[in-house]
């Protein structure tokens, strides 16, 4: 998956970009474009709020440049899996679990609750493991590169 971001700064090797979350529907091609408008641009854009992460800036971009940032297809799968799928299926294992050990459905429900909740601890100890390891993103390409910013 490749898209559009800006570098705010870089330190070594790793940079840290501000991508538009929006820009992952710059490829529709629904009517011409769906220019956001569509049905999930809303729910799984985030309606154009900006996010910030870290890159591997192995080509040199510097504060400024507008670069095209790229993400493995199995990295991106694999991040929606274990956020879209995780709760549901720690939910439902909890849900089991509980109903068979206190043979209640009652006691399944409040189990798959407290599931789905703790599933999210767990999508956060992912998450805070990543951050000790190289970025999954890489700065591909520069786009452009602002006059004033030194070459």
């Amino acid at each position: 998956m490749r898209q559009r971001a800006v570098v705010i700064r870089t330190e070594g090797k790793i940079a840290e970009i501000e991508v538009s979350r929006s820009s992952m529907c710059d490829g529709c091609q629904k009517n011409g474009g769906c220019e956001h408008h569509c049905e999930l641009s809303g729910l799984i854009a985030g309606s154009g709020k900006k996010m910030k992460t870290t890159a591997q800036n192995r080509i040199g971009a510097k504060a400024g440049d507008i670069v095209e940032v790229e993400t493995g297809s199995t990295t991106v799968l694999g991040y929606a899996a274990l956020v879209f799928l995780m709760p549901i299926v720690v939910s439902a294992v909890f849900y089991f679990l509980a109903e068979a050990v206190f043979a209640s459905g009652t006691a399944g429900v409040i189990a798959a609750a407290v599931g789905f909740v703790l599933s999210f601890a767990g999508i956060s100890a992912v998450e805070r493991s990543k951050k000790k390891s190289l970025p999954d993103i890489v700065i591909a390409d520069i786009v452009e590169r602002p006059e004033n910013n030194g070459l």
